[in-house]
């Protein structure tokens, strides 16, 4: 496949000629085209001499010398490859051979040099062993006795590598919704879903520097390892940790990692490709005296081990080039021999483009069509568009072979910058780090793929979406993650077992559970494989806990026909998730995993989304809203969302408390962890009904306090409404039933919704209380101009706080204690002191608005509702609040007007209305126009089921009790 492919890029205007003859003839041509440049001693390179002209004899120059290839080190990846068959011994054997050949071969000129030194005619002699290259200073009027040694091939002057710039965007799209646009757009997020996230795996840079604070990437540096040196490269400030260095692209390094690995835990917030790889870098571009070969040698071992390989990354991404040596090849052998060592190198094509043949040296070199990998770049939408200054083809080194290899998208790229920021570039800065990113990916699947079969992987899937590629400005097309996976065999010299599934019966406390396990092998043949349990965690007990598998080829997923069987205590705390080792074995392969037993409660707590014209929200059965990607807790909701953008909702839920002492709350604790207090009840699975009763949208659902630590003993009766014409789509409705279920009085009720708001950007919100219009509000501060609001409002009850604090260290009153009882009962109780506090800020928010203090008697019942809105400015969320609560007013609580049970509106409760709720509820009739008057029993819950038919039955012929009148509800 490989010899296909070469002769693809190198032949594509000669497509009848037989392919090899070609490719031989294509290979003879270049080597002499290389040979005639570089082959006989005695030269200067063009630009060294064009800088020593004017320079005196005895005043010394910085160059790079260049000896001859090492014959061994030729063809140093296909040879490692045939000797090996494991990454570890490859990158053995190659950095055996690379050091011991350059250093010998460097051993008479270094004594020159060094008689150089003695005589004050050279400084800062530095051989290297990652190419056949000695650094050094030389008086001018000893060049031409080096150049003329029979050892030297080249003096160079050392090239001014420099950053390939990128460029603002020229249009901010809006944040994407879940996955970023580009990331869907090449399929990476296919690739999570199967399991492929980079984990394990290594990614370096050679770029400006990376802000190391980021909360997209300090998690990820790999230097928490406990070895620093190994994960930055500083030769500049020799400091210990990553930071940015001052200077007009100071920001570009932390974007181009932000697209590598970026991904915040706290906000959920996921820019980059391969968002569980660690990272590394070297701080080498753009600084004045750091040396890229230095880099290079650091990047081939970074812990100074050479038999160790947990440090080596899987690639190197590179946003440089130099633009004024053609194609001298001083670069080729560091690239070649790191990529012998089985470290992929990816280029950025360069933004010179529009013109042919404008990608800057390294990434210019094509000897095949997976040489000196160059991505170009496109905008992430269909139909696939080159982006104007992307750098094109053909290679300059003989104007034919096929450049850039593929594209990726890199226009309007959002990623991190420092100061914990976000912006969008646009280049092919931005598009060099997806195929590195995917690089990662693959090096997971097959640890021990080589780097020819990654790149081949990556290039022969590449989309061409109607384009006839390969050409000069797409290359082979457009990356596609998961086309790659799938392209990469998973063969490795060792066997790699996981469980791939344990299914069973859902589990509750006191089940015996029954369920089979399925491996999957995604590595090398294992014979007779099994598994067993092994130990125990306290609430199990293992009745039969071993499994057998057989043989297991490559690829294999195989399911036991043996049950496991295991005893769940009665005591356990439903909603626990608890786990079991569980050890595999084969014939001279051992391994650990775990088996997960999640023991769900009797009954479910459920998720349902309101999706109307321009607002989506998720709601639950456990007093938890949002959920969605990019919030604190993701669970499958769609967050917030209003007019088509993205989820704005790091955090929502229910808060009832009376003290701080007794909270019960849906938000986080003071461990930073969801509390989940509330206990789905009988009958209490949340419904989404479209069309609903009283509304487009309606949701119901029923849980009580029973979950938490001190619970208060209050059941509460959830509902949502959502309209979908204007002028009532631009808010949500929830209303809370709240009743007494204590055989005592509960004084001090307070209840609140919380929110924490990231409008477009956590870190530059404002907030407060507008005490006119009586609306807790959050909005986007940009520039002073506050716009995109979003709030929420009582329309049902009378606010007594409206509470808005700096969510920057997690809790507002005691940084980093966590989000405690009492500061919750603070919130709810604090009334309106911060009202206007930040109303200009440009921070992270977290808001409370509540009602209370309320007693209720036993069995006693209210309610409470909060119109959730939003809007472009206050303007319109006033206009949204106030649309809420007519809304609130003439359809929901006021549409029970005359008697319950008076179905069908003539005035009277009697036989008809019967008839009338009997077909409605199982013969397919109309629904009543209001499900207060049908709810005849008068529940707090609003259910409308057989209990009412018996109700009314009982009070026409029985002489059962009136129903209760309108607005009031029993127990």
């Amino acid at each position: 496949m490989s010899l296909v492919i070469a002769l693809k890029a190198n032949a594509e205007n000669m497509r009848r000629c037989t392919m090899s003859l070609k490719r031989v003839i294509f290979v003879i041509c270049l080597t002499m085209m290389i040979s005639a440049a570089t082959a006989w001693p005695g030269q200067l390179s063009p630009k060294l001499e064009q800088q020593i002209a004017t320079k005196g004899d005895v005043e010394l120059v910085p160059v790079w010398i260049a000896l001859p290839r090492a014959e061994v080190t030729t063809n140093l990846k296909n040879d490692v490859k045939n000797l090996a068959s494991t990454y570890k011994e490859r990158y053995r054997i190659a950095m055996n051979r690379l050091k011991q050949e350059h250093t010998s071969r460097q051993s008479n000129l270094l004594s020159n040099l060094q008689q150089l030194v003695s005589e004050g005619h050279a400084a800062n002699v530095k051989p290297h062993w990652i190419a056949n290259i000695v650094e050094t200073e030389v008086a001018v009027g000893e060049l031409a006795d080096l150049a003329a040694r029979s050892d030297v091939v080249m003096i160079y002057s050392v090239p001014d590598v420099s950053l390939i710039q990128p460029e603002k965007a020229d249009k901010t799209p809006p944040i994407a919704a879940g996955v970023e646009t580009n990331l869907s757009f090449i399929n990476a997020d296919v690739a999570w879903a199967a399991g492929f996230t980079g984990a394990g795996r290594v990614i370096c840079s050679f770029d400006t520097g990376v802000d190391g604070n980021h909360p997209a990437l300090f998690n990820n540096w790999k230097g928490h390892d406990g070895d620093s040196a190994a994960a930055w490269f500083d030769p500049r400030d020799k400091e210990s940790f990553p930071h940015t260095l001052t200077g007009p692209s100071s920001s570009h390094g932390t974007h181009v990692m932000g697209i590598l690995v970026g991904h915040d835990d706290v906000s959920g917030d996921t820019i980059g490709v391969a968002p569980d790889a660690k990272w590394i870098s070297a701080a080498v571009i753009d600084v004045n005296g750091a040396s890229i070969i230095d880099a290079f040698e650091w990047a081939a071992n970074p812990d100074g081990d050479p038999n160790s390989i947990d440090d080596l990354p899987d690639v190197v991404n590179h946003s440089w080039g130099v633009d004024d040596i053609d194609c001298q090849s001083v670069f080729f052998d560091m690239i070649d021999n790191l990529e012998a060592l089985g470290i992929v190198n990816i280029f950025a094509a360069g933004n010179e483009g529009g013109a042919a043949a404008t990608i800057r040296n390294p990434a210019n070199r094509a000897l095949d069509s997976l040489d000196c990998f160059a991505v170009g770049n496109v905008k992430s939408t269909l139909p696939l568009t080159v982006s104007t200054n992307s750098s094109r083809g053909p290679s300059d080194c003989d104007n034919v072979s096929i450049k850039p290899n593929v594209v990726a998208p890199g226009y309007a790229i959002r990623s991190s910058i420092p100061n914990n920021s976000y912006t969008w570039l646009s280049g092919t800065s931005m598009s060099a780090p997806h195929v590195s990113g995917l690089v990662a990916l693959l090096r997971q699947k097959n640890p021990n793929a080589t780097v020819d079969e990654i790149k081949n992987a990556i290039l022969t899937t590449a989309a061409d979406h109607g384009h006839s590629l390969p050409d000069n400005d797409y290359g082979w097309g457009l990356i596609d993650c998961m086309a790659a996976l799938t392209a990469l065999s998973a063969t490795n010299s060792d066997p790699n077992v996981r469980v791939y599934a344990f299914d069973h019966d859902p589990i509750s406390p006191g089940d015996t559970v029954q369920g089979t396990v399925a491996l999957q092998n995604i590595g090398a043949f294992v014979s007779n494989v099994s598994a067993a349990i092994w130990g125990s965690h306290p609430s199990l007990t293992e009745i039969n806990g071993s499994a057998y598998f057989g043989n297991m080829n490559e690829g294999d997923t195989i399911r036991s026909t043996d049950t496991i069987r295991v005893v769940v205590s009665d005591t356990v705390t439903p909603g626990s998730i608890l786990s079991i080792d569980f050890q595999i074995g084969g014939d001279g392969y051992f391994t650990t995993a775990k088996l997960y037993f999640l023991v769900e409660p009797k009954l479910e707590r459920m998720i349902a989304t309101h999706d109307i014209n321009r607002i989506t929200f998720s709601v639950t059965n456990f007093g938890t809203y949002g959920l969605g990607t990019n919030s604190f807790f993701p669970a499958g909701g769609m967050g917030f969302q209003f007019d088509g953008g993205v989820n704005d909702l790091w955090e929502s839920g229910l808060i009832i408390g009376t003290a701080p002492s007794n909270i019960s709350d849906g938000v986080r604790n003071a461990g930073g962890e969801p509390d989940g207090d509330f206990q789905v009840l009988p009958g209490g699975n949340i419904q989404l009904l479209a069309p609903g009763n009283d509304a487009s949208q309606e949701t119901f659902s029923i849980f009580d306090d029973s979950r938490a630590e001190a619970p208060l003993g209050i059941k509460v009766v959830q509902q949502s409404f959502a309209f979908d014409e204007a002028p009532y789509n631009d808010f949500i409705i929830m209303r809370y039933i709240i009743s007494n279920e204590n055989p005592y009085p509960l004084n001090g009720i307070r209840l609140g919704m919380y929110f924490d708001w990231d409008v477009s950007s956590f870190s530059q919100n404002a907030g407060g209380w507008d005490s006119y219009d009586s609306i807790l509000w959050t909005a986007y501060n940009f520039e002073s101009s506050i716009f995109n609001y979003r709030g929420v409002k009582v329309i049902d009850g009378q606010a007594s706080s409206g509470f808005t604090a700096n969510g920057n260290f997690v809790t507002y009153n005691a940084p980093y204690d966590g989000f405690t009882e009492t500061e919750k009962y603070n919130a709810l109780s604090d009334g309106f002191s911060t009202a206007t506090t930040y109303a200009t800020s440009l921070t992270d928010l977290l808001q409370l608005i509540a009602v209370g203090p309320m007693l209720l008697t036993p069995g006693a019942v209210d309610t409470i509702a909060f119109a959730v809105v939003a809007g472009f400015n206050l303007d319109s969320l006033v206009m949204a609040a106030d649309n809420a609560t007519l809304c609130y007013d003439s359809l929901v609580s006021d549409c029970c007007t005359g008697q319950r049970g008076d179905i069908d509106g003539d005035g009277e409760m009697s036989v008809a209305d019967l008839t009338y709720l009997v077909a409605a509820l199982w013969q397919g009739g109309s629904p009543p126009s209001c499900w207060e008057e049908a709810n005849v029993d008068g529940t707090a819950d609003q259910r409308v089921n057989i209990a009412d038919v018996t109700y009314f039955v009982t009070a026409l012929w029985h002489g059962g009790s009136e129903p209760v009148r309108c607005g009031e509800f029993v127990p």
